[in-house]
């Protein structure tokens, strides 16, 4: 080699050490995210079909949500996370976003929201056994809605079924088999939760309202339960919710008297096939401190357009409320203990020292 060429050679070696150095391999960046989307525009009698817009109406919004992830083989739980970020989407909806505390491979999701008063969860440790459901009433609030029961000494037909609080809107997502590929930026999952529990609403014509000082229903033969994880709603046992009334006007009665009994209430749903407990009991207490009360059964109003297309519980008769019965005066004189009586005015007259 002559001397031109190896400096040649030896300026190349020169540039090509200063312009490249020694780096250690770096980690992919395998932070991944969560975006749900929360879609409520289609629950019936809260964003569409509202037959009653004057009455009060349950709540959909959440501000935490529970991000479930499971193993798609053994569905058992692989970690969780709480989520509650919230914005709003451009088309309106409430979007909650978080964390996941995951890395790649294949995986289940399942996320609701967390902050449902009434609404418990059990079995979360496997997918197929994660439930939501409600409690029993307690005794004394069973006692208050059954109080007919307590006057009249009737038996109680309602013995051995539970009568359960009514569960909360819970919003859950899906996501099966989900594969998240080795990554060196922030991987995004998004996916849509809506509401698992029915809203329906349920009327009644009353003539006689002024007499109405409260009202409660009582409606029997529904689910109790949701497996989240199966999308399952649970048959066995049946259970009854209780509801307070709101006393409104229908417009679209035919007459003067359009007084009506109505309610929105929540339910896991009604259970197909199910005729022999599924009824609706109308109690109303009057102004005399009676309590009425009127049964119907469901059987056919469930089988109708509006009720599943729209989870409209119309019933189309009228209850006629009583005239409170008032107890009889007791006869003058009778009974004992002590009884003030007034007489009429007798003047005094005399000087008051001061």
């Amino acid at each position: 080699m002559n001397k031109r060429m190896f400096i040649l050679v030896f300026a190349v070696l020169m540039v090509a050490g200063t312009g490249c150095h020694r780096r250690p391999l770096e980690d992919m960046m395998e932070r991944i995210s969560i975006r749900v989307d929360v879609n409520i525009k289609a629950v019936a009698n809260i964003t569409t079909h509202v037959y009653n817009e004057h009455i009060p109406m349950p709540d959909l919004n959440t501000d935490m949500m529970r991000v479930m992830v499971y193993d798609p083989k053994t569905k058992n739980l692989l970690t969780q996370s709480f989520i509650s970020n919230k914005t709003v989407s451009a088309n309106g909806d409430q979007v909650l976003s978080g964390e996941l505390n995951i890395s790649y491979g294949n995986y289940d999701i399942l996320v609701y929201n967390f902050d449902t008063p009434t609404t418990m969860v059990t079995g979360e440790s496997n997918e197929n056994t994660i439930l939501c459901y409600t409690d029993p009433l307690p005794v004394s609030v069973r006692d208050y809605y059954l109080s007919n029961l307590k006057a009249t000494k009737a038996e109680d037909p309602y013995d051995g079924m539970s009568i359960n609080y009514e569960p909360d809107h819970v919003l859950v997502a899906r996501e099966e088999n989900l594969h998240v590929s080795p990554h060196d930026t922030v991987v995004v999952i998004t996916t849509t939760a809506e509401t698992i529990v029915d809203t329906y609403y349920v009327q009644i014509h009353v003539e006689n309202m002024q007499y109405a000082t409260r009202a409660h229903a009582l409606i029997s033969g529904l689910a109790p339960s949701n497996l989240m994880g199966l999308n399952r709603r649970t048959l066995s046992p049946t259970t009854a919710v209780c509801f307070d009334l709101n006393m409104s006007t229908d417009s679209t009665i035919v007459g003067s008297n359009k007084d009506v009994l109505c309610a929105t209430f929540n339910t896991f749903g009604k259970i197909e096939d199910v005729s022999s407990d599924l009824y609706v009991q109308f109690n109303v207490i009057d102004s005399g401190g009676n309590l009425q009360s009127k049964t119907f059964n469901l059987d056919t109003i469930f089988k109708t357009e509006d009720a599943i297309e729209r989870h409209w519980l119309l019933i189309n008769e009228t209850w006629k409320l009583d005239p409170p019965v008032t107890p009889p005066e007791p006869p003058e004189g009778s009974g004992g203990g002590f009884q003030p009586t007034v007489d009429d005015w007798e003047e005094e007259h005399g000087e008051i020292a001061i």
